[in-house]
């Protein structure tokens, strides 16, 4: 009878251990640090409240692990240097860079050198969460991503030396939702880079706009060339951009015979130098719902069928274009095209 009752005894304990091992593992998984970051801060403080705030976003990152969060408090923040995000998060439990209380810090890199490598943000880490920032002026990208899971949303990025966000060596399953890109220009190729919006040169697969805002930068809205990878776009505009030898398309989607099948719903494209949604080479299907062209040179300029099945348009329509639509090996359902 003693053996039974240590035995019971014993299994009671072990279930106790599981259980507070089961616990604390899930609270370490949800725990979040907050820092914080303000211009009348002092990189000697600890970072753990409003009260006691980092200066720089430099010193934050520093800090930077799964399940933190930085708030980046109202006013300009100048850097000369890329933020280098690599460290990991994972789902649940994100790395995020926030603004503080609804308003809308500035990031200002001004001070870069107009290089290649003077990016503003790079994302080679997985599962960072950015929003609520301007961020103007890098010296090539103000955000360049070529980690995975990361979501880009509330932000503003503005003349930028080459594409205002950037996707690409392999970028997979990042979510952008929310942002404008406008008046990114890269003078060293007389304006023929500066996208507002590029998922090219091989991303994975699972990338995703929605709501977002290509205005006046000098070459495309949205660019993905070579993509690699089919990308999805949903509720966007693309417009008035094309500036001296940047090719003006609102929508390129695709190039360099990439067989990639982007599907496209409810995105617009309104005065863009040459084409609102262009084909450029892309060997694969592309589908269109709900699509808008107004007052490009040419709206829809499809004059390739893809290399296998067909491209899918639907409830599209082209108005005011200055010369007629082209479409080739397409299925049309209820479209109205200049032809």
């Amino acid at each position: 009878m003693r053996k039974r009752k240590r035995s019971i005894a014993m299994f009671m304990t072990c279930i106790m251990l599981a259980s507070l091992l089961f616990v604390n593992a899930h609270l370490a998984k949800a725990a979040t640090t907050y820092y914080y970051v303000s211009v009348s801060g002092n990189d000697s403080n600890d970072g753990l409240s409003k009260d006691k705030p980092f200066k720089t976003l430099t010193k934050a990152l520093t800090k930077a692990s799964a399940g933190t969060t930085i708030f980046v408090m109202n006013g300009t923040y100048s850097s000369s240097t890329t933020f280098k995000l690599t460290a990991n998060g994972s789902s649940g439990s994100e790395i995020k860079i926030l603004n503080y209380s609804g308003h809308a810090p500035v990031i200002d890199f001004s001070s870069q050198p107009y290089a290649d490598s003077s990016r503003g943000f790079q994302i080679a880490g997985n599962y960072w969460i950015i929003a609520g920032l301007t961020i103007k002026n890098a010296g090539d990208n103000g955000i360049h991503i070529s980690g995975n899971n990361n979501r880009v949303q509330d932000c503003f990025i503005t003349g930028c030396g080459d594409t205002g966000l950037q996707m690409s060596n392999g970028a997979s399953n990042n979510r952008i939702t929310r942002v404008t890109s406008t008046y990114n220009y890269d003078s060293k190729t007389n304006g023929e880079n500066a996208d507002g919006f590029a998922a090219k040169l091989n991303v994975g697969p699972g990338n995703i706009f929605e709501n977002c805002t290509a205005l006046y930068n000098s070459d495309d809205g949205f660019d993905f060339y070579q993509a690699g990878n089919a990308v999805k776009v949903y509720n966007s505009e693309a417009s008035y951009n094309g500036v001296s030898d940047g090719n003006g398309q609102g929508f390129k989607v695709g190039g360099n015979y990439t067989a990639d099948n982007h599907y496209l719903e409810n995105c617009k494209a309104i005065g863009n130098r040459s084409r609102g949604f262009d084909l450029n080479n892309n060997t694969g299907a592309i589908t269109l719902v709900k699509c808008t062209g107004t007052s490009n040179n040419v709206n829809f300029n499809f004059p390739k069928a893809p290399s296998s099945g067909k491209h899918k348009f639907t409830d599209c329509i082209s108005s005011n274009g200055k010369n007629k639509d082209v479409i080739v090996g397409a299925t049309v359902v209820n479209c109205s095209f200049k032809q």
